[in-house]
């Protein structure tokens, strides 16, 4: 087989993309369907057209240094051409001849070097601007690639998975997500997973990671919120969770004011939700909140003055679980506001109102009967708004 002449010492510059001039030229050549014999070694042809690449990417980036509008047109013709190098190589018959590593090295190298266009030239477009399909499935391509990569380093991580919520919507919601504003996002945030990589970095680590690029996506809301509960209820005193929540809250802190990850250029992840370190603010003061109510009753306190309930306590307590359900208080859990209430209501001649009776009624099957009394309750409530509302917004029969 023929070897490819070897590079000259000092290449002439009568233009900053020579490289590129004579890598076009080689790929011409071997991707010629005319030829009937393999032109050269593949070994050689490989780190020779490596080569080419390199050299190209570092005369863009030297070219670019002061991008400006004018120089659209010809950087985008100059990607058009590499990126239909790809295609060529892609459906040559001659390259099918060689080692599928052959092909694949080729490929691989040509859409770098067609990313790295790409990239300088989405510099000259507003954040909002829609990529050509083409430049989008290398970034598809590079994306989904690093995403798999991650994935199988670490299958066991679900924060990470978490924290990489934005590159698998990316990767599998493509048309949602085609934004200049989109793809920078994602490139910062596997930049720094990159760099977390490269620290062994903790699992507090990406937390900070998600905090410094304003992770304000609900899966990893989630994600953080259903950890963190899980091990909040896992102690049993409330000093414990308290400590607990304080340790968050130090963590929270700590994380805010990291300055060792990158921010994203555009700000959140979603531009109309509210900002993560709002969000995790408001979980823990909402965790706070819920401990205090949770806190058991003082033996001996006694309430002079008690609302005297109409109905049976186990009625009473399915009518007001299912109105917690429903969204009557900001509280969704109904133990601790069972807690307050058993201090202020009574039962004619019923169960004795404590929170823990009347948690255990809440807490227990719902029988036929008693669903058919709360039907009929639920009922009446309908009718009566409906002549609240027939009469204009008064009540009817207000005798206040």
């Amino acid at each position: 087989m023929n070897e490819l002449p070897g590079q000259p010492t000092a290449l002439p510059q009568p233009s900053q993309l020579l490289a590129l001039n004579k890598l076009t030229k080689l790929i011409y050549e071997i991707t010629n369907p005319s030829r009937s014999e393999l032109l050269f070694d593949a070994g050689i042809l490989v780190n020779h057209i490596g080569s080419l690449v390199t050299e190209s990417i570092h005369h863009i980036h030297a070219l670019c240094q002061e991008l400006k509008p004018n120089m659209h047109e010809s950087l985008t013709n100059r990607c058009v051409i590499v990126a239909d190098l790809a295609t060529m190589v892609k459906q040559s018959p001659q390259l099918k001849r060689y080692p599928e590593t052959t092909e694949k090295a080729i490929i691989e190298g040509l859409e770098n070097l067609c990313l790295v266009f790409h990239r300088q030239l989405y510099q000259l477009f507003p954040s909002d601007y829609q990529l050509p399909h083409s430049y989008l499935k290398m970034e598809v391509a590079n994306a989904n690639r690093q995403y798999q990569r991650l994935l199988s380093q670490y299958p066991e991580n679900k924060l990470l998975k978490a924290v990489l919520r934005p590159v698998n919507k990316f990767v599998h919601h493509t048309a949602a997500n085609n934004t200049k504003k989109c793809i920078e996002y994602n490139n910062t945030l596997l930049a720094n997973i990159k760099l977390w990589q490269r620290k062994n970095g903790t699992q507090n680590d990406l937390y900070e990671i998600a905090l410094a690029m304003n992770l304000n996506c609900p899966r990893f809301m989630h994600h953080m919120a259903s950890e963190a509960s899980y091990t909040l209820q896992s102690f049993e005193k409330n000093a414990d969770k308290n400590a607990y929540i304080e340790q968050l809250q130090k963590l929270f802190l700590r994380a805010s004011t990291s300055t060792q990850w990158r921010s994203s250029a555009y700000g959140a992840y979603l531009p109309d939700v509210h900002p993560v370190a709002t969000q995790v603010q408001q979980w823990l003061s909402n965790q706070s909140d819920l401990v205090k109510l949770d806190a058991p009753e003082s033996d001996g306190a006694q309430v002079s003055e008690r609302i005297e309930m109409q109905v049976d306590a186990a009625f009473f307590c399915f009518l007001f679980r299912i109105m917690i359900i429903e969204g009557l208080t900001i509280l969704k859990k109904f133990a601790p506001v069972f807690r307050i209430i058993s201090q202020v209501i009574s039962f004619s001649k019923t169960v004795e109102p404590t929170s823990a009776n009347l948690i255990k009624l809440a807490s227990g099957r719902v029988s036929n009967t008693m669903l058919d009394k709360l039907e009929t309750f639920f009922n009446r409530c309908q009718l009566r708004v409906k002549k609240i509302r027939n009469n204009e917004g008064k009540f009817p029969d207000d005798a206040a």
